[in-house]
């Protein structure tokens, strides 16, 4: 392992141990009754928060959230022990509006327009024409200008990433960290593919792009299962995001949708003559059966419930602790026999390219972010705050982990022992099963990801030792031997007017279609970009070299 690889493990296994030590303390990362009290006990201060000095919380509201999953969170409100503490200690009521993967944004869409926005919510539109629209008609309210009361929440605002995401000096969203380093991105680009299938076929280990043409081919067409059936797919997606990083040995900037610099200009990667290349190779992987003949029509999560039947051959997904756990679980409704763990291996989401390098997935530290609707006024935004500050502290980590303390685990000085019940497995049973409003907290103010690579014990038990070990093993062997993907960051959060509008721009979708047709991929791909000129593309790609030079941004 690397220096600088054992260097940023040596600062998480402190910093996780840091956790554990105050994670179940009063200190002043956590939410209490005082916090952002102090400095004044006027009736305005009292109207501002919505209580008193005694009580900031004695007003009770409600609160509307919408956030990924969120559809999970609330199958028996009386019988959810963490939501009744969590409403009980801020005195609120959580009010779901219900959301999924697959059509957040069009809901979102539609409440915006009239005016049905919740309290608080989950999108990914930052630095958008759809973000800046919404500041300018007043659709979404502004974070107050003093965090000091909120240390969490303070500390998340003043990472370099998110102070340039202000707009006239004000923050209109909190992000919603995904790691804390960008290497940890590492494996957020992965296929899951079935090992056995390939030990059944003779297939080694692809690394060139037929390699993995005859690989996924194979999956599809010659009964890697020994059924005697025609009933197999080769490669299936989680969601159109997973789409076109399948293509990164023949365009490295695919994985993370960056601009690329070429003939000393920055452009947007759909804009390169790289492309051509690209689009051939998606069509006749289409064509020769190697991709999922349905892919154009599933939902998102579609492609995991696919793979847990038994009859896909690789899966483009995330291959973090999670993302395996739930693909675990799928795998398990279908599969009593047999764990997912005895037939799968990670490899890299593409081939190499022509140098034989490959490159690594990495992105700013967080996706998406949280926003809240202008309807909000000051005494809601500030117990919002307050939970959300709580959210970000290190005692809801360990509440994440081990459940409530008392009745899903006792700790002793550092050591905690887990005391939950466990299932017919001898498994101890998931805090999301005991607490399903942890599909609503368990995510709302950040993904947490970062935990996942911690090295515990409470992480193997959440999403299975065996399933971590080949996630971290993987993650390590593409810090230590992958590129990652050439990356202007500076560039990704710069805002431009024309910049914003190509979020409109939706390029897995065109490259479906092209991938479906039956005219020349080329030639269809040349006329879509002529087409995004329409769109601002040039202006954009004008105004961007402008501020790169004028703000000194280029790396």
């Amino acid at each position: 392992m690397n220096k600088r690889l054992r260097t940023i493990w040596l600062m998480s296994a402190w910093a996780i141990l840091l956790l554990i030590m105050v994670g179940c303390s009063k200190d002043s990362n956590s939410t209490n009754g005082n916090t952002g009290n102090s400095g004044g006990n006027d009736k305005e201060k009292q109207e501002q928060t919505g209580g008193t000095d005694d009580n900031p919380f004695a007003e009770h509201m409600d609160i509307s959230v919408s956030t990924f999953n969120i559809g999970k969170a609330f199958p028996d409100r009386n019988s959810d022990e963490y939501l009744k503490r969590m409403e009980e200690k801020f005195n609120v009521t959580f009010v779901d509006k219900v959301i999924s993967y697959s059509d957040y944004v069009e809901k979102f869409q539609l409440w915006s327009a009239s005016g049905e926005l919740p309290d608080a919510f989950s999108h990914d539109i930052i630095n958008s024409d759809t973000y800046y629209s919404w500041i300018k008609q007043g659709i979404i309210r502004e974070l107050p200008d003093d965090l000091s009361a909120f240390p969490n929440v303070q500390r998340v605002m003043n990472l370099d990433e998110t102070k340039a995401l202000k707009v006239d000096d004000k923050f209109y969203m909190i992000p919603r960290q995904t790691y804390q380093e960008h290497d940890q991105w590492a494996v957020e680009r992965s296929l899951v593919v079935r090992k056995d299938w390939m030990d059944n076929l003779g297939l080694e280990a692809p690394v060139t792009y037929e390699d993995y043409l005859n690989m996924l081919r194979a999956f599809a067409k010659e009964d890697p299962d020994g059924n005697h059936k025609d009933d197999t797919v080769g490669l299936t997606f989680r969601s159109n995001a997973m789409l076109l990083p399948i293509a990164t040995g023949t365009f490295a900037n695919l994985s993370n949708s960056s601009w690329v610099k070429e003939d000393g200009k920055y452009i947007p990667y759909f804009a390169s003559e790289r492309m051509d290349e690209v689009v051939k190779q998606m069509r006749e992987l289409y064509t020769e059966g190697a991709i999922d003949p349905d892919f154009a029509i599933m939902q998102t999560n579609d492609g995991i419930d696919k793979f847990g039947q038994g009859k896909v051959g690789a899966i483009s997904i995330q291959a973090t602790p999670n993302a395996l756990k739930n693909l675990s679980n799928s795998w398990e409704k279908y599969n009593k026999d047999v764990k997912l763990e005895d037939v799968i291996a990670i490899i890299p989401e593409s081939w190499a390219n022509p140098e034989g390098k490959r490159h690594r997935h990495q992105a700013i530290t967080f996706w998406s972010e949280s926003y809240f609707s202008s309807k909000v006024d000051d005494k809601k935004m500030e117990r919002i705050l307050h939970i959300y500050d709580y959210l970000l502290s290190d005692e809801f980590i360990i509440d994440r982990f081990y459940g409530i303390e008392g009745k899903d685990y006792t700790k002793e000085g550092d050591t905690y022992t887990i005391t939950r019940e466990k299932n017919e497995n001898g498994e101890f049973v998931s805090i999301g099963s005991l607490y399903p409003s942890f599909n609503m907290l368990g995510g709302l103010a950040a993904w947490y990801q970062w935990t996942e690579f911690s090295g515990s014990e409470a992480v193997d038990i959440a999403y299975g030792a065996k399933l971590v070990e080949m996630s971290r093993k993987e993650l390590n062997h593409r810090i230590e031997n992958y590129e990652p993907v050439p990356t202007n960051f500076k560039v990704e959060l710069l805002h431009t007017p024309a910049k914003a509008k190509l979020s409109a721009i939706n390029v897995a979708e065109d490259i479906t279609r092209i991938m479906l047709a039956k005219e020349d991929p080329v030639a269809m791909w040349k006329e879509t970009v002529k087409g995004y000129d329409n769109k601002g593309l040039q202006k954009a790609i004008e105004e961007v070299n402008e501020a790169v030079q004028a703000q000194g941004l280029d790396n």
